[in-house]
C-alpha cells in the first residue's frame, strides 16, 4: 500500500486550515490523511460554501492519535459485534491494550478539544463535538460525509 500522501492533494485542503490545524492534520497516519482528504472533497462537493464543515472534515480524526493496525481492526470488529466490550474497557487505564482500543470511541471528542487548542473556529469545534448527533445539523452532516465511500 502506498503510504505517501501527495502534496498536491493537500494544497486546497491546507488553504482552509491555520498553521496549528495543519500541524494536527500532519500528525495523522497517511491512511487517515487520505481518508480525511476524501471526506473533505465530499464536503466541498456537497456543501461548497460551508468552510467550517470543510475544516471539520479534515480534522475529524485527529483525536485518534496513531493506533496500531491491530487496534484499528479490533476497534472495528468490536464496534460491529461487541460494542459493550468497548464500553467496559473504557474503565481500563488509557495506556493499557484494551484501554487504547476503547479510547478510539472518544476520538471525535478529542478531535474537538485538539481543534479548539489549535484555534479552530467555534463552529468547527461544535461540529466535531456533535459528530453523529442526528439533531445537530452539522454534526450529522459530517458523520454522513464520513461514511461516503
Amino acid at each position: 500500500m502506498n503510504k505517501h500522501v501527495p502534496i498536491e492533494s493537500r494544497e486546497k485542503a491546507f488553504a482552509c486550515l491555520n498553521l496549528d490545524e495543519q500541524a494536527l492534520f500532519l500528525r495523522l497516519e497517511p491512511a487517515d490523511q487520505r481518508h480525511s482528504l476524501t471526506v473533505f472533497r465530499a464536503a466541498v462537493t456537497e456543501h461548497p460554501d460551508d468552510s467550517h464543515l470543510h475544516v471539520a472534515s479534515l480534522l475529524h480524526d485527529v483525536g485518534k492519535g496513531r493506533p496500531s493496525l491491530f487496534e484499528r481492526i479490533a476497534f472495528s470488529l468490536l464496534t460491529s459485534f461487541a460494542p459493550w466490550l468497548l464500553l467496559k474497557w473504557e474503565q481500563k487505564p488509557r495506556n493499557s491494550g484494551t484501554g487504547r482500543i476503547a479510547y478510539l470511541l472518544k476520538h471525535t471528542d478529542d478531535s474537538a478539544q485538539l481543534a479548539a487548542l489549535a484555534g479552530s473556529h467555534p463552529a468547527v469545534v461544535d461540529t466535531l463535538n456533535c459528530y453523529g448527533f442526528r439533531e445537530h445539523q452539522y454534526g450529522s452532516r459530517l458523520a454522513r460525509l464520513d461514511t461516503t465511500p
